[in-house]
């Protein structure tokens, strides 16, 4: 690991990142320009997992009564420093499951622990540290005494605070008669009537009150004695003599009887059901226990037991990190970055730190980073939770970005190589040769076609340039090597290609990448005129020499040219 770390960290020069983007990629190295004072940003990246055992321990207590089922097992822990000294382990555990299932009785956290109760040694077999650790007590602090509640008389004074230990009592609700006025009729035995309210009379059903009823009157025509009418008149009425009210005969006098205490105005007290005396629920009648409860300190067992004790739990953490030895390369994600990072490598182990043995073997690398991992654990050397193994695996993936200027359009870009040496990756920041419709494009169209129809001199100019581009791919492909001075000069001939839609655009952009060059045709190096021609043959036999040596695949071109 350490000697792959080596390798991984050593110098990146840009001599070594143009070799390595040639090697990778060799059709879009010929398109690149990368100028020798080009700088080369670098970032260390380093993969690590880790894995680490620690120990945990708690500092807790058992408060107890001292039930007789476990008596004998609490003999063990008897004796104080004088005979299991400070620190001892559990005899047993069988007393904590027996407060715990039979009791519901928990350990809590014993607020009176020191640093030294956490002295002793964490319990190994031949393959380290013991899954299940040993519970030790603290001798000094596990005893049982007398219970001070009860003063180990099993039994206390009723705490209920009528009872006070009196167990029976007068009831002070009906002081001791065992009936108490009834709050209905406030003990006078009777009601006023619900139907008249006490008033004696009722209003009549009949008249509704009025005393008025309406009736039809026959009477004979004056006109005629054989014809009648009929007239509505208002007469008193017969039920209640026109008075409108009746006596009432539901009461007598306005009055009912009181239905709750039956006219008696006394009814059964509540608090003692009648009996004039309380009888406590809670303590006992009998003459030793007169008036007495079980205590609910010890439970009536008399004594009180207490262990202090330290519990020791083992855990493991895990975790993976990618860390950035220096400053992390901008336009390269860290999920990129992990893509190389080998997740399964076998971790070795870097530290021991178990009772007197303490070792630890982190290599110069990654120690920084065991040591964060550590402290995002919360972990520690000397207390507790104390790291007791460790384990880990890392990986060195540099990582390099230069720029470059394409040869085609003159712009500059960035690019990448992701773990340099091993399984390395090129990784373009931005594609050099997209081409977006540009919205100039319509007046370009335009403009060439009125161009083509007047023959104008613009038009002409723009075909030649276009022409001479293309012959100059032709003849940096001729001889199946772009070399570097050939691309300096085709670049700074060619300079800008915005002039040119986005259509033509990508017919160069084909032509440099296409591993078989159409065949030239006449129309491809007929110019606008013959000086043209010959300035482009020149500006060709410039560019064929410009890498110091006409290739015979060259001059071959230049020749085919010539003749067509």
């Amino acid at each position: 690991m350490k000697e792959n770390a080596d390798k991984n960290l050593g110098d990146i020069s840009l001599a070594d990142v143009i070799a390595k983007i040639k090697q990778l990629n060799p059709s879009e190295f010929d398109k690149m320009i990368i100028a020798s004072d080009t700088g080369v940003s670098r970032c260390d990246y380093f993969y690590v997992n880790y894995r680490a055992l620690s120990a945990h321990r708690d500092s807790l207590k058992l408060t107890f009564p001292v039930f007789g089922s476990i008596t004998d097992n609490f003999l063990e822990f008897e004796g104080g420093d004088a005979k299991h000294g400070e620190l001892s382990k559990f005899p047993s555990e069988r007393i904590i499951d027996t407060l715990s299932s039979k009791h519901k009785i928990e350990a809590s956290t014993d607020g009176a622990s020191l640093p030294s109760d956490f002295n002793f040694p964490i319990d190994v077999d031949a393959n380290g540290p013991n899954p299940t650790q040993d519970l030790y007590f603290i001798a000094d602090r596990t005893y049982k005494e007398q219970c001070d509640e009860c003063s180990g008389n099993k039994i206390i004074t009723c705490l209920d605070n009528e009872c006070s230990g009196r167990h029976i009592w007068d009831c002070v609700e009906c002081a001791a008669k065992g009936q108490v006025t009834c709050n209905k009729c406030a003990g006078n035995g009777r009601l006023d009537c619900g139907d008249c309210s006490g008033s004696k009379w009722i209003r009549c059903s009949s008249c509704g009150g009025d005393g008025k009823v309406m009736d039809k009157l026959d009477t004979l025509s004056a006109v005629s004695s054989k014809s009648r009418s009929t007239r509505v008149v208002k007469k008193d009425c017969k039920k209640c003599s026109g008075k409108g009210r009746k006596p009432c005969n539901n009461c007598n006098g306005g009055k009912v009887t009181c239905k709750k205490c039956k006219g008696n105005g006394k009814v059964t007290c509540s608090n003692c059901d009648g009996h004039k005396q309380i009888t406590c629920t809670e303590c006992y009648g009998d003459k030793d226990r007169y008036g007495m409860i079980d205590c609910p300190q010890c439970l009536a067992q008399g004594e009180m037991g207490y262990i202090s004790f330290v519990k020791t739990t083992l855990n493991n953490h895990q975790g993976d990190k990618l860390f950035d030895n220096g400053s992390p390369l901008s336009g390269i994600s860290e999920l990129e970055i992990l893509n190389h990072a080998v997740k399964d490598a076998p971790k070795i182990r870097t530290l021991v730190n178990i009772n007197d043995n303490t070792q630890v073997s982190r290599d110069q690398h990654v120690e920084k980073y065991a040591e964060q991992f550590q402290s995002d654990f919360s972990l520690s050397l000397d207390t507790f939770d104390k790291i007791l193994e460790e384990e880990l695996a890392y990986q060195v993936i540099p990582c390099v970005t230069v720029s470059y200027t394409h040869m085609l359009t003159n712009q500059e870009h960035e690019i990448s190589v992701l773990n340099f040496f091993d399984g390395a990756e090129l990784k373009f920041h931005h594609s050099a040769e997209e081409v977006k419709k540009d919205v100039k494009d319509a007046t370009k169209k335009v403009g060439r076609f009125f161009g083509k129809m007047l023959k104008t001199k613009k038009f002409k100019s723009k075909e030649d340039r276009k022409k001479e581009i293309r012959l100059m791919i032709y003849l940096a492909k001729a001889d199946g090597v772009i070399e570097e001075d050939e691309k300096k000069f085709l670049a700074s001939s060619i300079n800008s290609i915005d002039e040119f839609t986005s259509t033509e655009k990508s017919e160069f952009f084909d032509l440099m990448n296409t591993p078989q060059l159409p065949a030239l045709t006449k129309a491809d190096v007929t110019f606008s005129s013959e000086e043209k021609l010959n300035e482009v043959i020149g500006m060709l036999s410039n560019l064929a020499a410009s890498d110091g040596n006409i290739e015979q695949a060259e001059q071959d071109l230049i020749n085919q040219i010539k003749s067509l």
